[in-house]
């Protein structure tokens, strides 16, 4: 390949440096310095005199001299921040190897770690040592003579005593070769070492490995070089040989291969020209050639110096000048200086990464500026956008195909629309898939682009790329919706595809939807149905059930029959195809009867429900029977259940079902409101009729409010069974039944007539019956007079003769009761333990459970249901409801006297039990009376002489004696009788909630 085919770029400035002390003028450090060798190392360039002198400069130009050798100095190498030298001290052959550490400093002059005599080392020859080679690693040392000899050394070079003696013979002396010019070692895996080495005529290549060599040298086909027309990379173990004609690349991998490796590549730059010197520095580089002036301006000016800086790789030059004199060239860190012959120093600075893709950018040469962005390490902010520059240029020249070829290097950074957009005509739909499998690949697309790539596949007819793609798609190499992908193969009519792909992925609905309803092929869904799970089964047949009845229907009865029998669990969940069966009487009667005695105890319940559902959706179109009823549906409901079926039965107006959970929940009142809301007087009264003797009274006074609002004179007869039913359960008082017909405008007289009549007779003959009564309780109350009169005035005899408490005769002191009992006064006083001058022996009588039976709230609630008030009151009075053994008192006095009580129960006779001013205390028994005190509480032991004062008695001689209800205060006290309180009084505010 020839120079002339690369393209030229100036990518490199050069400039003069100056001096740091004085900016305005030259740096002039380095002048009349003869450079004969040089090595670099870290941000500092060592320079070797002939002499034996080396120079080090910075790189911010500082400079520093040493004297390293007294005669002269042969070569430098620098490994880590070690420096190496080869040089004599003296005129005899004594050639030296000396080990500087230049960051110690001694005396001006680096430390000297270590000294090697080297002349020793090769006896058989009297010829100095004149180059040398370290390893970075410090571990390898190879030294070459002048005669062509090559020494090598593997250890620790810094602390190593065998440095001095233990040497390995590379390669004997060659006089014809000449002296060696260079050496390099490069380090392979496996503990093998190649070693060039280069003389004047040839470069040879030797592999050492445990302390030998392995195999015979290769002698490669360049021909030799100088000791500055080389330059070895030791990280890639490449080495490159300037000669006049080419450049020479080797590589230290080929060298041990036995069978090649001598011929290495070449290229052929500044060929025709004597090759001056060659110097790596990064990705480039530069090679000085010696040319003829073309301006001679001094006597010594007949030839110049051509630096040219390659970039091997991007294959062109980077930059390139002439030189007046001739120069030399050597680097510090990143830095290329050039030192010409007067001793003028320049620099040659590379332009930043973005000046030099614009400046590409500019001359269209992309492809170069991709290069270049690449190899850099701050390219790759700057690719894409060369990438797209460089698509939209070949865009526009009409290279969609190669425009495309970039646009895919754009991805992450170029908006995928904006490319698209492009290349959405028909025309460009290949390179448009192109585009969309790399956005596929590189993860960046949406479920849009994948959409119009599958769709590109189907539009191009390329089913085959399409079905890859979808293969990857499924193998999970690419994401997208699968839902897409369906639709997509659905679309463009690939059908088997598209099931398979549905079965693939699960989606049941989809695939068997492919199989229905485009292919046709019914068996084959009824197939795939009972291949699945029993939940899908139950859900697939649910939504394709009734077309595969039509077309497959023993194939899907008989599936389903199996699924029923297998799945004993989920029995209860096939009851949902019962809506498949809808309209065909025959297959819900087959699947009904089959699911219905597949299953038992809580698994019938959802498909009892279902069924009653049914049944009752079709309860208006037939006409139905008890017995119809009762097997179809009364059967069925049960506590678990009834809740549910009722809520049905409202909702399809199923009066039957309602009027037979209601009765059977005793929800009377629930089932009479609803009766009321239909107007069905028939249907109340029959529900009166056969309710609990609890309801009847309610509902019998639901059922008047009822008929006395919207009953008719048409609904007479039925109201007059009402009333003979009311009147034999006596439940409402006759009164109230009346005040609630008489809302009614429609109905007469005659419906209430006969009711009245017979109510009438027997109040008359209640009222007889009462007044005889009264004449018998005025007797008797007159006899009771008569003996509380004679406890209260006349004298009593005290005739008991023992203690009621020891049963011993009694001695005085005694204690008498007038209720005949009587005590030693110590056995009365060992039982009155608190205080009380009661009787001990009535004290502790225990009372009656005739207070229980007589209640206040008992009282109560049976006054309330009577519907003859009074009456119930006279029949307590004769149990003895008032007598004070019976009551319980507020003030818990006991009487002393039993006759004494016959004097409270004539004085309580008095009181009116329904006057709310006669009474005191707060007590809820409105037949008690708290202004009842005892008469007499003293107790003696000696009969009293004292004359009873004459009191008024507390019963009354005149015609209201006879009265029980008659208030004793009525003299003091306004009678306040509440006619609120009788229930057979004027009407008040009803509280009904049917009025």
């Amino acid at each position: 390949m020839t120079e002339f085919g690369w393209r030229r770029f100036n990518f490199f400035d050069r400039t003069i440096v100056f001096d740091k002390e004085d900016p305005k003028q030259k740096f002039a450090g380095l002048k009349d310095v003869a450079v004969d060798c040089w090595c670099s190392s870290g941000g500092s360039v060592y320079l070797g005199e002939t002499k034996g002198g080396i120079f080090q400069l910075t790189s911010q130009f500082g400079e520093y001299f040493w004297k390293a050798y007294q005669k002269s100095l042969a070569s430098l190498h620098s490994a880590d921040k070690y420096l190496f030298s080869i040089g004599e001290d003296d005129d005899t052959v004594n050639t030296l190897l000396k080990i500087w550490d230049p960051e110690r400093v001694e005396k001006n002059t680096p430390h000297v770690m270590r000294t090697i005599r080297m002349s020793p080392l090769n006896p058989a020859s009297a010829s100095p040592a004149c180059s040398i080679a370290v390893h970075s690693s410090l571990q390898a040392i190879v030294v070459g003579y002048a005669d062509g000899t090559v020494l090598f050394y593997h250890g620790d070079v810094l602390h190593d005593k065998g440095l001095t003696s233990k040497w390995i013979r590379v390669r004997d002396q060659s006089i014809s070769e000449g002296a060696v010019t260079g050496l390099a070692i490069a380090a392979l895996p496996g503990s093998k070492t190649v070693i060039f080495v280069i003389t004047q005529k040839h470069v040879y290549s030797y592999v050492v490995e445990n302390g030998k060599t392995v195999s015979s040298p290769k002698k490669h086909d360049a021909n030799g070089a100088t000791a500055d027309c080389w330059t070895f990379d030791e990280s890639t173990g490449q080495l490159i040989v300037a000669s006049r004609e080419m450049l020479f690349f080797y590589d230290a991998d080929q060298c041990i291969d036995v069978d090649n490796g001598e011929i290495g590549r070449c290229l052929q730059l500044g060929r025709g020209h004597e090759k001056l010197q060659l110097v790596a520095n990064g990705q480039y580089l530069a090679l000085l050639t010696k040319h003829h002036s073309l301006i001679q301006k001094e006597k010594d000016s007949e030839f110049m110096t051509m630096l040219s800086v390659y970039d091997i790789k991007g294959q062109y030059v980077g930059f390139s000048c002439s030189l007046p004199n001739l120069c030399r060239l050597f680097t510090t860190g990143n830095t290329m200086l050039i030192l010409s012959h007067d001793g003028l120093l320049s620099e040659l600075i590379e332009k930043n990464i973005a000046t030099k893709l614009d400046i590409l950018v500019k001359k269209n040469m992309f492809d170069v500026a991709v290069l270049i962005a690449k190899n850099s390490k701050d390219g790759s902010d700057y690719l894409k956008g060369i990438h797209a520059k460089y698509g939209n240029y070949l865009y526009g020249k009409g290279d969609y195909e190669n425009a495309i070829q970039q646009y895919k290097e754009t991805i992450g950074m170029l908006e995928p629309s904006y490319v698209m957009k492009r290349y959405l005509d028909s025309s460009k739909i290949k390179e448009l898939c192109i585009y969309l499998e790399c956005l596929h690949d590189a993860k960046k697309d949406n479920e849009h682009q994948t959409k119009i790539l599958m769709n590109a596949y189907a539009k191009q007819g390329e089913k085959k790329k399409l079905m890859e793609f979808v293969n990857k798609i499924t193998d999970g190499s690419r994401t997208a919706r699968m839902r897409d992908v369906f639709e997509i193969l659905l679309k463009w009519n690939y059908l088997p595809e598209a099931s398979l792909l549905a079965t693939k992925f699960q989606m049941h609905e989809d695939a068997l939807s492919v199989i229905i309803h485009h292919m046709h092929k019914y068996t084959m869904g009824v197939t795939y149905i009972s291949k699945m799970p029993v939940e899908n089964v139950i859900e697939m047949t649910g939504k394709f059930g009734r077309e595969l009845l039509l077309h497959a229907r023993d194939d899907l009865m008989h599936m389903l029959w199996e699924k029923i029998r297998e799945n004993t669990d989920s029995r209860n969940n096939f009851m949902r195809l019962f809506d498949i069966f809808m309209g065909d009487m025959d297959a819900t009667q087959v699947f009904l009867s089959y699911v219905l005695n597949q299953t038992n105890g809580k698994e019938q319940d959802n498909f009892i429900l279902l069924i009653i559902e049914y049944h009752m959706r079709t309860f208006k179109t037939k006409e139905w029977t008890e017995e119809q009823l009762n097997e179809d549906i009364y059967r069925h409901i049960n506590k678990r259940n009834e809740e549910t079926v009722l809520q049905m039965a409202q909702l399809f107006d199923c009066t039957p079902v309602i009027d037979h959970i209601l009765m059977r929940c005793h929800k009377s009142r629930e089932l009479m409101m609803y009766h009321q809301k239909k107007g069905d007087l028939k249907a109340i009264i029959r529900l009166c009729q056969s309710s609990s003797l609890e309801e009847k009274r309610r509902l019998w006074l639901d059922a008047l409010t009822f008929i006395g609002k919207h009953a008719n004179a048409g609904d007479e007869p039925m109201i007059v069974d009402l009333l003979k039913e009311i009147e034999s359960s006596e439940l409402i008082h006759p009164l109230v039944v009346l005040e609630l017909l008489a809302k009614n405008e429609h109905l007469t007289i005659s419906s209430v007539k006969d009711y009245i009549v017979a109510w009438l007779r027997k109040q008359q003959i209640i009222i007889e019956d009462d007044r005889n009564a009264i004449k018998e309780n005025n007797k008797e109350m007159g006899e009771l007079d008569t003996i509380v009169e004679s406890l209260k005035f006349n004298a009593q005899i005290m005739q008991v003769t023992k203690c009621s408490a020891c049963d011993t005769p009694l001695q005085l002191p005694t204690v008498h009761f007038l209720c005949k009992h009587a005590y030693h006064v110590h056995c009365f006083e060992s039982y009155n333990t608190d205080g009380s001058d009661k009787c001990p022996a009535c004290r502790n009588t225990p009372d009656s459970n005739l207070n229980e039976e007589i209640s206040y709230h008992k009282f109560q609630k049976e006054l309330s249901e009577a519907t003859n008030g009074m009456e119930l009151i006279a029949t307590y009075l004769q149990r003895g409801l008032f007598d004070e053994k019976k009551a319980k008192k507020k003030s818990d006095v006991k009487f002393q006297s039993a006759t004494f009580n016959l004097l409270v129960i004539s004085f309580q006779a008095r009181k009116d039990p329904f006057s709310s001013s006669g009474r005191i205390s707060t007590n809820t028994n409105p037949f008690d009376d708290d202004e009842v005190t005892t008469i007499s509480r003293t107790m003696s032991t000696v009969s009293s002489n004292m004359a009873p004062s004459r009191q008024r008695s507390t019963t009354r001689k005149d015609d209201d004696a006879s009265n029980p209800f008659f208030n004793s205060d009525v003299g003091s006290k306004k009678n306040s009788y509440d006619e609120s309180k009788n229930p057979f009084g004027a009407p008040t505010t009803s509280t009904n909630p049917f009025d």
